[in-house]
């Protein structure tokens, strides 16, 4: 809050979610949609007036009012499809400067929320220089992601971390979701350790231990193909190079020779790549696909799972991890990135070294096997989820904005824009 006044927060991220299927080009789904819908949740329950600007995708809303105080802008032109993955934040950061001059006045503080494109660090040293106060989450970073997927070295790679680094030195403060990647990221690019914020992401428990109906989970094995009577493992999470989809088609030979089936929720650029080395191996009725699931099929995902495997070549956090256990459901994964800050101290995942392929599943295996050491799995798993609940992480932001606002001795300006003021209404902005 700044004073007797409503905090008011422009919430800038590429991919939020919203209710709704729409194909996965527009769209890609993972930890920063999951992040960034969570905190938002979160922040409107405690009173703060939110304006999220994200990206447009043809045939869904330019707005969306969320509740009271709590709107959705998408911005950007309309996209074919098949030019989506190479535009869409382009598209994206063309319509959301406008936005940004006319928010200027507008609101108390930014918090721009980063993929891996250069359009949010762009974005970032605009916020910067119209004098708003500023935040940046590192969900995923650019520099790395670049130097794995193009071999950058030497002087590419260098004016790779100088925009990073010019992005992230224009904040006033910058989040990490974990201290291993918050660690990692000061030293790599120079910043100063003390500016780097640790909030990780949030799960919220209670959601994921309803009980859901029988009915309901009968309807989710048909209609993909999920048999009865087998151990089930699961894999959720996009159908991309950098979530280790290539070590799939191997898992379903060893799990369907011990008469396990593989749950893969997902979609992403190389489904077709997947169900082509799927297709491969012959193992018919021991795998399905789902495609996209929506939060509420992912909570009848992990109903039927006796386990989750996640063998990411890279994870900055994994925020289907604390999904994961806060449904009571056991994870093998590749200890890579941060994935051994959430695991915590006693382990409440089973980590594996990355690339260790046959060990993976082993471990897997061994789990479906013995049910006391999934049960002691499970329940380290279910405390260590409640160390990530919304409240602390809303706690935890809520302070960091006002040790911003502090700082720069913001004070909202006399004759700002109210919300209403500032656009009206969703239907008549």
């Amino acid at each position: 809050m700044t004073g007797d006044c409503m905090l008011r927060i422009l919430r800038i991220t590429p991919h939020f979610y919203r209710p709704g299927s729409w194909p996965v080009a527009y769209d890609p789904v993972g930890g920063l949609q999951n992040q960034s819908w969570t905190i938002s949740q979160g922040m409107d329950k405690v009173g703060t007036t939110q304006t999220i600007l994200t990206s447009y995708i043809p045939g869904s809303p330019r707005r969306m009012q969320l509740s009271a105080t709590t709107r959705v802008k998408c911005t950007g032109f309309w996209l074919p499809e098949f030019m989506a993955g190479s535009m869409l934040c382009f598209s994206w950061f063309v319509g959301a400067i406008p936005e940004l001059l006319r928010a200027r006045r507008s609101y108390d503080i930014v918090h721009i929320h980063f993929n891996h494109s250069i359009w949010c660090r762009i974005i970032a040293l605009i916020v910067n220089s119209l004098n708003m106060p500023l935040v940046v989450s590192m969900n995923t970073p650019m520099w790395s992601g670049l130097q794995s997927a193009f071999g950058l070295r030497g002087k590419p790679y260098d004016v790779t971390r100088w925009v990073e680094r010019m992005a992230l030195k224009s904040a006033d403060r910058v989040v990490a979701l974990t201290g291993t990647f918050g660690r990692a990221t000061a030293e790599e690019l120079g910043l100063d350790a003390s500016d780097v914020e640790i909030i990780p992401d949030a799960v919220d428990v209670g959601a994921f231990r309803r009980p859901i109906a029988p009915e309901a989970l009968r309807a989710f094995r048909g209609e993909h193909g999920i048999p009865e009577g087998r151990p089930i493992v699961s894999f959720i999470g996009r159908v991309s190079a950098e979530k280790g989809w290539q070590d799939l088609p191997a898992l379903v030979e060893r799990f369907s020779a011990k008469g396990v089936f593989l749950l893969i929720c997902g979609d992403g650029p190389d489904r077709r790549k997947l169900e082509a080395a799927l297709a491969a191996i012959s193992r018919p009725g021991s795998w399905a696909i789902t495609g996209f699931v929506s939060p509420d099929e992912v909570k009848k995902a992990f109903a039927l799972s006796d386990a989750m495997v996640l063998p990411s070549r890279r994870e900055v956090f994994g925020s289907v991890l604390l999904e994961a256990m806060a449904a009571g459901v056991p994870v093998v994964a590749y200890a890579v990135g941060g994935v051994g800050d959430v695991a915590g101290c006693p382990e409440a995942l089973e980590l594996v070294r990355p690339g260790r392929q046959d060990e993976l599943a082993d471990r897997v295996l061994r789990l479906i096997a013995d049910r006391q050491e999934r049960e002691r799995l499970v329940a380290r798993g279910r405390r260590r989820a409640a160390d990530f609940s919304v409240d602390s992480a809303v706690a935890l932001n809520l302070a960091l904005y006002a040790s911003v606002l502090a700082a720069k001795g913001s004070r909202r300006p006399a004759g700002a824009p109210t919300w209403q003021e500032d656009g009206g209404s969703p239907d008549s902005a």
